[in-house]
């Protein structure tokens, strides 16, 4: 029996490559991006197999300091667009998803959650002009100085890297990474940290 070829061209490695250069482009709002290096995580990657709703990127990791404020950022996972209507989590499902992520510590896991969850998004994502999007996970260290102290703060949230035009759904997807921001203070003298607020990062 011969394979469906409905997905082939995001299978097309020069294709990959075009949209994940376009969509590498909209990192810039947070710092200026090592297209390289992402680039390549995404071509090495491969974009989903048709009956895939996601998968994960090798490694890849840019570092960007500007004063007091040190940002990290990596791309972790491709998502297929024309699955991620199937892939709304509702009713017995979501309560078995929120029962399990109650427990993980996994900050990509709780992100991929969130976007599960949201219809909205996960229609942005289906009706996107392009047949993978990406997820990355940004953690932005500052130092926050009032007078004679200094603290230490460390906020995480997801990057969305979405193939569309619309100005409302742009809005809608900073949004969402916005709600979804963790804040963290440093604990003095020890190197961890306790939960803090989590401010609007953009």
């Amino acid at each position: 029996m011969k394979k469906s070829t409905s997905y082939i061209k995001t299978l097309d490695r020069i294709k990959v490559s075009n949209l994940a250069g376009r969509l590498i482009r909209d990192i810039e709002r947070i710092i200026p991006p090592d297209t390289a290096l992402f680039q390549e995580a995404v071509i090495i990657a491969g974009a989903p197999e048709a009956t895939q709703s996601m998968h994960y990127l090798p490694f890849n990791r840019q570092i960007h300091a500007d004063g007091d404020v040190t940002t990290t950022l990596s791309l972790v996972v491709l998502f297929n667009n024309l699955r991620m209507e199937r892939f709304f989590l509702s009713g017995f499902r979501e309560w078995i998803s929120r029962l399990v992520f109650k427990f993980s510590f996994n900050v990509m896991d709780r992100f991929i959650r969130a976007i599960r969850i949201d219809h909205r998004l996960l229609r942005i994502m289906a009706t996107a002009d392009g047949e993978f999007s990406i997820m990355g996970i940004v953690q932005r260290d500052e130092i926050q100085r009032k007078r004679f102290i200094k603290r230490r703060c460390r906020f995480l949230y997801p990057l969305l890297l979405i193939p569309i035009a619309d100005p409302v759904s742009q809005d809608y997807l900073i949004e969402f990474e916005r709600r979804q921001t963790i804040g963290k203070i440093k604990i003095p003298l020890i190197p961890l940290y306790r939960n803090g607020p989590s401010p609007v990062h953009k």
